[in-house]
């Protein structure tokens, strides 16, 4: 197969994997909104320990107001906690149902956000050099091309900005017997504490098995591809959910919410040497 060819065939890819996406999350966004971020956004333990983490992560920019774009905000959780944090926050999500939740969430709170429809691995809607921070949460993992997304989050960085990626293994851990116990054993608390069946569409839910980022060994592939376009890794944390989720109430959210393993988060700095580019 030529080269061509198989640039071909990743686009080809790329284009019905964001049409299934789309679609997916449009229908799912009222449920994913009610069951993961209406969650957060209510629990005062979890939305502090959130912003906690994120702010320890930007401290050494001097506490200056910065401007931040999080990708795949979804119904704009992370948004919304930068936002109050006193930030300037851009929002993009593939999905347009997901981003008028997130905009309904933050008029609630009196939080000035500019949330767009935007593919993650396409920010033309932004110049070069916008963005003192790029954010994501929960994405990466239902990319079809780590490579391209690392590479345009470069592009809007400033230099000296930073780019934060927090995301899991999901697909190991969800094969795990030990996290299929837990997954039980976490939708009988929430029914029991919130009155409400958890989402089990799970076969749907994870359409990106047929992607590569599926079958990387994570994080550490994600940092061998950031060190290679140029990013200097700041940090790596392995498990920042004993951060987030402190205190007994903390730790009773995580066994509701954490059964698909642990979440790392990698924080990198765009050098002023680097290309971008391999």
């Amino acid at each position: 197969m030529s080269a061509r060819d198989a640039g071909f065939e990743v686009k080809e890819l790329e284009s019905n994997y964001w049409g299934k996406a789309s679609t997916l999350w449009d229908k799912r966004a009222e449920i994913f909104d009610k069951s993961v971020v209406q969650g957060e956004l209510g629990n005062r333990t979890l939305l502090e320990g959130w912003k906690n983490l994120i702010q320890k992560m930007l401290a050494s920019n001097g506490g200056k107001i910065q401007r931040i774009l999080d990708v795949g905000t979804g119904s704009g959780f992370l948004a919304i906690a930068l936002a109050e944090l006193g930030h300037e926050v851009s929002g993009v999500d593939i999905s347009p149902v997901m981003l008028r939740i997130a905009a309904e969430h933050a008029a609630e709170r009196g939080l000035q956000i500019d949330f767009q429809v935007s593919d993650a691995l396409d920010l033309s809607k932004f110049s070069p050099n916008t963005f003192d921070v790029v954010i994501t949460r929960y994405l990466t993992w239902a990319l079809p091309d780590l490579m391209r997304a690392y590479e345009e989050w470069w592009r809007v960085l400033r230099f000296g900005g930073r780019l934060i990626v927090i995301d899991g293994d999901w697909f190991k851990n969800r094969q795990l017997l030990f996290r299929k116990i837990w997954r039980y054993l976490a939708w009988a608390l929430i029914y029991l504490t919130e009155r409400r069946k958890p989402e089990r569409r799970k076969k749907e839910e994870l359409i990106s098995l047929e992607l590569p980022v599926a079958r990387m060994m994570r994080p550490e592939e994600d940092i061998r591809i950031l060190e290679s376009l140029g990013y200097k890794l700041l940090s790596l944390n392995l498990d920042i959910y004993p951060i987030v989720y402190r205190g007994l109430r903390g730790k009773f959210e995580y066994l509701k919410r954490c059964y698909w393993g642990s979440a790392f988060m990698i924080v990198t700095e765009k050098n002023r040497e680097g290309a971008g580019k391999i």
